[in-house]
């Protein structure tokens, strides 16, 4: 049953998703309403959509047909809003099938929802820009933000819808970025994650992405930085040596491959080849502790089997920490979606669990590789399974559970690893 005052926003997609969320989120708490969890008891429900995949696309119109039923009982006392990136690809479409949904708010117009919520809800909101920069959530420790300092995408893969729903690559300058970050610290912010569509191709006036990494790592020492996402293309050798000079810059690239097929990478436009991609993340393993994740896409059209097998034969090879698998979805006016030799659906679901088959051996094997190690993270939340086990992360980005309580949160241990899954590691504190 629905409750007056209370607030609910549902996220899908990536982290830039999760930053604004949580930004918006801030915003409806600012306005006095309380945040929850289930969308069925609260007053505004916002959904952040995501349309990189079919599949993202499908749970907001399933959720949508929960929730309407629950507005229209209510007389319309219910708001329900959408944002993000399904909203500007599909804005028409949800007009037409759901007329009653109070309001429709693409990537491009989200500075100006605190307006647009203020005429729906008839309460003040501040200006989207007031909350920006916030930590990832109310169950996790605040030590920690994401920090967007790119949007858009110059790139045009055949298969990605986001640089017509994200419009092109727009960069902050360093100047103020090394301001935002220096107003986190000294609200207690002792990690940030650096935030872009393709962020290796970051750049202003005469700076590069190394350069703004070098000058963030020398006037932030004790700030633990990471970056994501990065694209093979631009990625630069001298980035390895400047994550490799500091500290506190952590050796964790997320560099997404998408196949291990150079035809098919030629297909989908990547710009760089299956042997391009391996020399690149062997100089990535030439830094010290680093670990690697990856984004992959089985089932693009045309995809032989023999060329499925060289994905496989990749994920062998480099044996990524962690790897995001995804069979191949039709995005509407992507060049992909228009091309010869679609596969059947069954046979895309049927090699992505080939994929994840493959993938969680791989980890089982490599996260085995981590006992008798230690490494320091830090503590970030509580275990959704055991309420006395934290979930922490390594400066290496890999995942370690290990026993704790809610006053350590935000911390950082040395810890030693004791055991592993194919999923995390476990740990015992060792100072």
């Amino acid at each position: 049953m629905m409750r007056r005052n209370l607030a609910c926003i549902i996220n899908y997609g990536c982290q830039m998703n999760e930053y604004e969320s949580s930004t918006v989120g801030k915003m409806l708490t600012g306005a006095g309403y309380e945040l929850t969890r289930d969308p069925d008891e609260a007053e505004v429900v916002i959904l952040n959509t995501c349309t990189v995949r079919d599949k993202a696309d499908q749970k907001v119109w399933n959720r949508l047909e929960h929730l309407l039923p629950q507005k229209r009982r209510s007389k319309g006392e219910k708001k329900i809003g959408l944002m993000g990136c399904m909203v500007a690809a599909q804005k028409e479409a949800l007009m037409q099938k759901h007329p009653e949904i109070d309001f429709l708010v693409t990537p491009l117009e989200l500075s100006g929802i605190g307006r647009i919520l203020a005429d729906v809800t008839a309460r003040r909101f501040e200006d989207y820009s007031v909350y920006e920069h916030q930590s990832e959530g109310e169950e996790v420790s605040n030590n920690h933000i994401y920090m967007p300092i790119q949007t858009g995408c110059n790139f045009n893969c055949t298969y990605c819808i986001v640089p017509s729903v994200k419009g092109r690559e727009i960069n902050t300058s360093a100047e103020e970025i090394i301001s935002k970050i220096h107003s986190q610290v000294q609200n207690g912010i002792t990690e940030v994650t650096l935030l872009g569509q393709t962020i290796n191709s970051w750049r202003h006036e005469k700076m590069r992405f190394a350069d703004l990494l070098d000058l963030v790592a020398s006037r932030f020492p004790d700030v633990w930085i990471r970056f994501l996402t990065s694209h093979p293309v631009l990625f630069e050798n001298r980035i390895l040596d400047i994550v490799a000079r500091y500290d506190n810059l952590c050796p964790w690239f997320h560099i997404p491959a998408q196949s291990g097929s150079s035809r098919v990478l030629s297909a989908m436009k990547r710009g760089y080849d299956r042997k391009r991609y391996l020399e690149l993340v062997s100089a990535m393993r030439e830094v010290p502790g680093a670990c690697l994740s990856t984004d992959m896409i089985c089932g693009f059209p045309t995809e032989t089997e023999e060329e499925f097998q060289e994905s496989l034969s990749l994920l062998k090879e480099v044996r990524f920490e962690t790897a995001f698998l995804f069979y191949y979805s039709e995005r509407r006016d992507t060049k992909a979606a228009a091309m010869e030799g679609s596969l059947p659906e069954e046979v895309r679901k049927e090699r992505l669990k080939r994929m994840v088959d493959v993938q969680r051996e791989v980890q089982t094997k490599r996260y085995a590789e981590f006992v008798g190690q230690e490494f320091f993270l830090s503590a970030q939340a509580i275990s959704r399974r055991d309420d006395n086990m934290l979930k922490g992360k390594g400066q290496n980005g890999m995942p370690v559970l290990f026993s704790g309580d809610p006053s350590m949160l935000g911390k950082r241990f040395l810890v030693k690893i004791t055991d592993s899954t194919s999923q995390s590691l476990l740990g015992e504190i060792v100072s």
